[in-house]
């Protein structure tokens, strides 16, 4: 059958039933003119570049028979941190000019710019950028995207809070922001701050606030997000325990106080493991934290491999009772990753969590673990293996962890919100000497690999410390 026989709505389903396969959407592209559109809109949906291949991007822009701007282009991520040889020293990292490059471009027609090119642009992703690189007509052009939902930066760096909040302004429709590491390397005071200059309001709609590998040089940034009456959504993650200073919950319970009614979901996580914690007070740093105000917050996670936090944090929780008449519960999820795992008081938990902040409860998420070997995935093909067997012994160990565990918990039993995820460690990739009584491997080894039910998860420690101790280093 000749493809312009085919349906349109056969077409596109067999191109997005191949969505992710690239070599065979290429071979699509090339059946006939109506699978064109359908296989670009796949292929193109995404480009990632770095600053060696600015030139031939543009080259391509501005070919008089290039067709990209019709792809429809969704997502557009520039990175400059590739290792080039060759490249002078003052265009490495956060110096490179490739993003001014790209910005600043026009066709030799005078008729294209980065901006209509991408003009159906919904992310922007911006790596290792310098801000000082970008020439003010640079800046403007970041408004011409004016169908932007979604921006994210990883290590870029700001010279002002002028900068960031200018940035944020160039997109008002913007609704999700992501920012992992960078900062500000001339920082402006609080009283700068605070001032009419840099007191930019932030888009409308922005409803959702990540925080990546956070710490207290990122207290600036925090404010800088101050007051956010939209957000609904915030996560933060640092990476070691140390990086979540008093400044750094200080700026946070502001930020989530400014949110007042409109906060739905708080999740909050600490990458390294709960031995490496130093004699941190985590519970100092979330009394920083008041939720009071947020009276329809729905959704809790909590992924921090520590004691002490957990029931002063829920207890505090409660106060929104005390200050709130009348109150409407409306937490639905609370999910506690390391609880099965952590040394508290149980009774007293289970009692804290029958208050009625926590009635409208429908489930606690935690994970539960177990160990497994060879003689626990007999007959599964392949190498890697995410679970074992139903029936053998470390599935039988896991249904056991899980029965006790739910016991300890006994009223939150039996109102049947108790979800646990099951995780099992494959015991064949430690020594005998590395795994504990309880199966668990001892977390000197950072490098391990975890299997997880539903999931793999490398823990990259040691390898995201290394990277996050280069985006603290001064880019001059």
């Amino acid at each position: 059958m000749s493809s312009y026989e085919l349906p349109s709505e056969l077409i596109s389903l067999i191109i997005d039933h191949l969505h992710d396969d690239k070599p065979t959407l290429k071979t699509c592209a090339l059946v006939g003119r109506e699978w064109v559109a359908p296989s670009r809109f796949h292929l193109l949906r995404s480009i990632h570049l770095y600053q060696d291949g600015v030139d031939e991007f543009l080259s391509l822009c501005d070919s008089p028979v290039s067709t990209i701007q019709r792809a429809n282009i969704y997502s557009f991520r520039i990175s400059t941190n590739r290792c080039v040889d060759g490249t002078p020293e003052d265009q490495r990292l956060w110096h490179s000019p490739a993003l001014d490059e790209l910005l600043t471009w026009r066709s030799s027609d005078e008729q294209r710019t980065l901006a209509t090119v991408l003009s159906q642009l919904r992310i922007l992703t911006l790596d290792w950028i310098g801000w000082w690189t970008l020439s003010r007509s640079a800046k403007e052009n970041f408004a011409k995207f004016e169908f932007l939902r979604e921006l994210k930066t990883w290590n870029v760096e700001f010279e002002s809070l002028v900068q960031f909040s200018a940035l944020l302004g160039s997109f008002p429709k913007l609704e999700v922001l992501t920012i992992n590491g960078g900062g500000f390397w001339r920082q402006e005071g609080i009283s700068d701050f605070e001032g009419p200059s840099v007191a930019i309001a932030l888009p409308p709609r922005l409803h959702t606030i990540s925080l990546e590998s956070l710490n207290d040089h990122s207290v600036a940034v925090i404010e800088a997000l101050l007051p956010c009456p939209s957000l609904r959504i915030f996560h933060f993650r640092v990476i070691n325990f140390s990086d979540f200073g008093v400044a750094c919950g200080a700026a946070i319970g502001k930020l989530l106080a400014s949110t007042g009614t409109s906060l739905e979901v708080f999740s909050a996580q600490v990458q390294a493991a709960g031995p490496l914690n130093d004699g941190i007070d985590m519970d100092a740093r979330f009394q920083l934290i008041d939720f009071t105000k947020n009276t329809r917050l729905q959704r809790i996670r909590l992924d921090i491999e520590e004691d002490e936090h957990v029931l002063p944090f829920l207890q505090r929780l409660t106060n929104t009772t005390i200050h709130f008449k009348p109150f409407t519960p409306a937490l639905q999820s609370l999910e506690i990753k390391y609880l099965a795992r952590l040394s508290i008081d149980w009774e007293t938990l289970d009692v804290l969590l029958q208050h009625p902040y926590f009635s409208a409860l429908s489930e606690i998420k935690y994970t539960v673990v177990a160990s497994f070997g060879k003689t626990d995935v007999v007959g599964q093909p392949g190498d890697w293996f995410e679970k074992a067997n139903e029936g053998s012994d470390a599935h039988r160990t896991m249904l056991k962890n899980i029965e006790e565990f739910g016991a300890r918990l006994p009223l939150c039993r039996a109102r049947g919100i108790l979800r646990p995820e099951e995780c099992y460690y494959w015991w064949d990739r430690f020594p005998r000497g590395d795994v504990s009584s309880e199966g668990r491997p001892k977390w000197k080894k950072l490098g391990a690999s975890i299997i997880m039910r539903g999931r793999t998860l490398l823990l990259d420690g040691l390898k995201r410390v290394c990277t996050a101790a280069n985006a603290h280093s001064p880019p001059f």
